[in-house]
């Protein structure tokens, strides 16, 4: 059982930090299309969860409840972690003394075991709306669907048009080259 929670979490959380972004507004359309992406997301995992176990009313309302509010809470901690690997990468390239760095690892660490504990809490919050047989296939729905996503991610990546920074332009017909603009 231990093995299955942890492909789960490892796999549902790729799929969120595939998705996730630092907060601000540095790049305010990067962060409202990946507002967008989450929302499809979450829509699509509700709508597939109420498919798969048939959920309805109350039940259905239980359910989306307990993962909202842990999808809430995961969504913290890797944004912490990714700040933290960013710090960590700064540090050593910035030839850190060891104390910081032992000192980042450590938080670090206790990050990710937040995670795995976010992950066991929300299988007791699910344990009391599903039957222990639920709850296994609902382990097996969040690796199908964890990978669906990954694949639907890749695939608007892949599609997405790309602004053609790497090319020059050529000058116009008076012979001058255009402004050069920011390309994202």
């Amino acid at each position: 059982m231990n093995r299955i929670m942890t492909i789960w979490f490892v796999l549902i959380y790729v799929a969120i930090a595939l998705i996730g972004t630092a907060k601000g507004d540095v790049f305010p359309k990067r962060n409202q299309r990946v507002n967008e992406i989450k929302e499809r997301l979450i829509t699509l995992r509700n709508w597939k969860l109420m498919e798969e176990f048939n959920l309805t009313g109350e039940r259905a309302q239980r359910v989306f409840n307990i993962l909202s509010q842990f999808d809430r809470e995961r969504e913290r901690l890797l944004l912490k972690r990714r700040r933290l690997i960013k710090r960590l990468h700064d540090a050593i390239d910035g030839s850190a003394r060891d104390d910081e760095l032992k000192r980042l690892m450590t938080e670090l660490t206790n990050t990710n075991i937040e995670l795995s504990r976010i992950s066991q809490r929300e299988l007791e919050g699910l344990r009391k709306v599903f039957t222990t047989r639920e709850l296994a296939r609902y382990l097996l729905f969040s690796q199908r669907f964890a990978r669906e996503a990954r694949r639907l991610l890749e695939r608007d990546r892949r599609n997405r048009p790309r602004p053609n920074v790497l090319r020059p332009q050529g000058p116009d017909k008076q012979g001058s080259f255009p402004p050069r603009r920011n390309s994202w």
